[in-house]
């Protein structure tokens, strides 16, 4: 069942008549909080897309989606071409993406910032706060 909102979700997103660089927002940010793995897969495929397109991408890992930041963490990947969340991030990263993990994830899931992949910040609320409320900044929300 939660196999199928989250398909539904996803092509609610995908078939909206709004597009998202309707008013040629420069900025991308992707919060992710969501713990299943094809709702993550998907927020960094639109992610590593929007890049492509000329996008300045953040990601804002929360919850369970923060285990994506985790070195050696579990990676699930998708056909047809055998890719992971964590795959698609480390792109981002590559390619100058800023990717963030939510202040209270590491304490309360027996981790440090040694645990974080190489580049991953522990974010400052005011700094995120401040790049949400960018006016050219859009946000997507998973």
């Amino acid at each position: 069942m939660k196999n199928f909102i989250s398909k539904i979700a996803l092509a609610t997103l995908l078939l909206s008549p709004v597009s998202l660089f309707a008013e040629n927002a420069k900025n991308l940010m992707v919060i992710v909080t969501s713990d299943d793995d094809l709702t993550q897969f998907m927020s960094m495929v639109l992610s590593v897309e929007s890049q492509a397109k000329g996008a300045k991408v953040g990601v804002l890992l929360c919850g369970k989606a923060g285990d994506l930041a985790i070195k050696g963490s579990e990676e699930v990947f998708f056909k047809p071409k055998n890719v992971s969340p964590q795959m698609l991030l480390k792109k981002l990263m590559k390619n100058g993406t800023e990717v963030g993990i939510c202040p209270p994830y590491l304490p309360n899931n027996g981790k440090t910032k040694a645990d974080l992949l190489e580049g991953v910040q522990v974010v400052s609320p005011p700094d995120i706060a401040e790049r949400i409320l960018d006016k050219d900044t859009k946000i997507l929300s998973y």
